[in-house]
C-alpha cells in the first residue's frame, strides 16, 4: 500500500527518478517485477557484456532470460549514492553503487553502475548499462567466467 508520503514524494520526483527507483526495487524482489518496468519492444543493452558471454544486445523475453537467472543469485542489493538526470522529455541517465553477498561463493559483490534509459508509454523502452566485468567474474564465479555464463543463462558466442 503507498503511504500519503510516498505519494507526496512521488510528485516532486520526475518519471524517470520514480521508475529508476522502481527499478532497483523490483531488482530486490524478482525478475517478473523488473521486468513490468519494461515496454514489450525494449531493447536492452549491455556494452561490456559480451566479455562474459552475454549478448550486448537483448529484446525484452532475452532481457527477462538474464534476470530470472542472474537476479536469485544477489540477493538484497543495497543500493547508495543513487542520482538520476534528466536529458530530455523522456530520456534519463542514471548512477548508482550496489553491494550484496553471492549466496553461491560467499564473494562480496560492489558494483558501480551507469545507466540511460528511455520511457515510452510511462515504461521502460531503451536501457543500456554499464558496469565492471571483472567484479561480477570474482564475486559471481571467484574467477571461474564458466560459471558465471551458467548463472546469467548465457552461453560463450
Amino acid at each position: 500500500m503507498v503511504t500519503k508520503l510516498e505519494k507526496d514524494q512521488d510528485l516532486i520526483k520526475n518519471a524517470g527518478e520514480i521508475i529508476f527507483n522502481k527499478l532497483l526495487m523490483g531488482l530486490n524482489d524478482s525478475a517478473e517485477a523488473v521486468i513490468s518496468l519494461f515496454h514489450p519492444d525494449t531493447t536492452v543493452e549491455f556494452p561490456y557484456a559480451s566479455s562474459l558471454g552475454t549478448t550486448p544486445n537483448m529484446n525484452y523475453d532475452e532481457w527477462y532470460n538474464y534476470l530470472k537467472g542472474g537476479l536469485p543469485s544477489m540477493p538484497n542489493i543495497k543500493y547508495d549514492n543513487i542520482r538520476v538526470y534528466q536529458v530530455d522529455e523522456q530520456t534519463y541517465w542514471a548512477e548508482v553503487y550496489g553491494e550484496t553477498r553471492i549466496p553461491t561463493t560467499g564473494q562480496l559483490y560492489q558494483q558501480n553502475w551507469v545507466m540511460q534509459f528511455t520511457l515510452k508509454d510511462g515504461l521502460i523502452n531503451f536501457y543500456r548499462e554499464y558496469w565492471d566485468p571483472y567484479a561480477v567474474v570474482k564475486a559471481f564465479g571467484n574467477g571461474d567466467l564458466e560459471v558465471v555464463r551458467a548463472v546469467f543463462n548465457t552461453v560463450e558466442k
